[in-house]
């Protein structure tokens, strides 16, 4: 399946929450495969998101997050942007909204899985 890199991160986050659910061992299997795929495209982009951040990074909040060098808030954002615009093809199995059946989901978890749900 053709996704995007934002879609990635999405997904990722999504099947991991899912992770935690009580499933049925056929969708547990396929979300863990799902996951491990996902994963590995996940780790490579955050990669490259992280070179992105301290390359344009002016310092570190108390937050943990990071302050951006002002006068380099376009480029950044426009490589971001490229990162997360990128394609790349993985091998998902899609998991239908049945296998779900009496599974109590957050919609937001829904809504990042989306990729892999079919009606």
């Amino acid at each position: 399946m053709k996704v995007t890199v934002n879609d990635i991160f999405l997904l990722h986050d999504g099947l991991s929450l899912l992770g935690e659910k009580e499933l049925p061992v056929k969708v547990a299997f396929k979300l863990q495969k799902n996951l491990r795929h996902v994963g590995e495209e996940f780790e490579t982009a955050q990669k490259l998101r992280s070179k992105i951040v301290e390359k344009y990074k002016e310092s570190e909040l108390d937050n943990g997050k990071v302050k951006i060098k002002e006068n380099k808030l376009d480029q950044f954002k426009q490589d971001i942007d490229e990162l997360l615009n990128q394609h790349v093809e993985v091998q998902l199995q899609l998991i239908s909204l049945d296998e779900l059946e009496g599974i109590k989901v957050a919609p937001s978890v829904l809504s990042k899985a989306h990729k892999i749900l079919k009606g």
